[in-house]
C-alpha cells in the first residue's frame, strides 16, 4: 500500500469493525497440480446460503497466518471478510499461488488451476453455490474463473474492475467476459477516480457480458478518499460504504438463488 501514516482515520475504523478481534476461520494450505499451494481462510456461516470467493487487487499477495490472522488486509473485501458470515454466506479468502504476485498472471490459464481448487475446496465443506467476487484487478481473476469453469462456479461479482490499461498489462476484458454464462453482477463507485476503472466502463462490462443469464450494473457512491484513488481507501476501495456494498452484493446474490 502506498497510503501508509496518512490513513489515520480510516485505519483507526478498518481497526474497530474489521480488526483481529473478529478474524477467525479455518485455514488451509490448497495443493495445485502445477507445484506448490496456495493458502486460503474459510471463514463459515452457520447454514451457508453460497460460499464467495473473495479476490483482491492489486499484487493480490494477501498473507494468512496459521491462526487466521491476516497481513495485507487493507483492500475492499479483505477488511469486510467478516461481514459475509452474518449474512448466511461462507467466505474464502484466497493468497496467491506459493505467495507470488498476480499482477499479469489472473486472466491466464495457469491460475484457472488455482481457482479450481478454491472452488472445489469450499465445496468440499459446504455443498452450496460458489461465488467468485473479485474487486479491481481481482475481478479479472475472478471474470476468468465465470467463464472457464464450468460447473464450478454458479456466479460472479465484479467490482471497481481494471477495465483500461495499468500497470499488469491486463484488464478484464483479456479474461474473456463475452463467456461467462453465469450470473454475473457489476459495481462500480460513481466517484472512483482511478484511471484503470472509470465507472461508466461499467455499461461497457455489462455489454460484454452478453451470455450471462442474469446481469446488472449497480452504481454505488461514496466520495471519502485517503491516500492514492487507485487504492483500497478510497472510492475505488468502497471506504465508508464497505458494508453497505456487501448488502447489496449479498442482496443480489441471495435473489437469484
Amino acid at each position: 500500500m502506498t497510503i501508509g501514516r496518512r490513513l489515520a482515520p480510516a485505519a483507526l475504523l478498518y481497526a474497530l469493525l474489521f480488526g483481529p478481534a473478529a478474524a477467525q476461520g479455518v485455514v488451509a494450505d490448497l495443493p495445485l497440480t502445477t507445484g506448490g499451494s496456495e493458502r486460503s481462510l474459510l471463514l463459515p456461516a452457520a447454514q451457508p446460503r453460497a460460499t464467495v470467493i473473495l479476490l483482491p487487487g492489486g499484487d493480490g499477495i494477501v498473507r494468512i497466518g496459521s491462526d487466521a490472522s491476516v497481513e495485507r488486509g487493507g483492500n475492499f473485501l479483505i477488511r469486510s471478510r467478516n461481514s459475509w458470515a452474518g449474512r448466511g454466506f461462507s467466505a474464502l479468502v484466497l493468497a496467491p499461488p506459493n505467495g507470488m504476485s498476480l499482477l499479469g498472471r489472473r486472466h491466464g490459464a495457469e491460475y484457472l488451476i488455482a481457482l479450481a481448487a478454491a472452488a472445489d475446496y469450499a465445496r468440499s465443506r459446504a455443498s452450496v453455490p460458489v461465488w467468485l467476487v473479485g474487486t479491481s484487478q481481482g475481478s479479472i481473476a475472478a471474470a476468468n474463473g465465470a467463464a472457464h469453469l464450468p460447473g464450478r462456479i454458479f456466479g460472479v461479482v465484479l467490482t471497481s474492475s481494471v477495465t483500461r490499461a495499468s500497470r499488469s498489462g491486463e484488464t478484464v476484458f483479456d479474461a474473456d467476459p463475452g463467456a461467462i454464462a453465469v450470473a454475473a453482477l457489476v459495481v462500480s463507485n460513481q466517484y472512483d477516480t482511478c484511471v484503470a476503472s472509470p465507472p461508466a466502463d461499467g455499461n461497457r462490462l455489462l455489454a460484454a457480458l452478453a451470455r450471462a443469464p442474469r446481469r446488472e450494473f449497480i452504481m454505488v457512491a461514496s466520495n471519502q478518499l485517503s491516500g492514492d484513488p487507485c487504492e483500497a481507501y478510497s472510492p475505488h476501495g468502497y471506504l465508508g460504504i464497505e458494508d453497505a456494498v456487501v448488502q447489496r452484493i449479498a442482496d443480489w446474490i441471495g435473489g437469484g438463488r
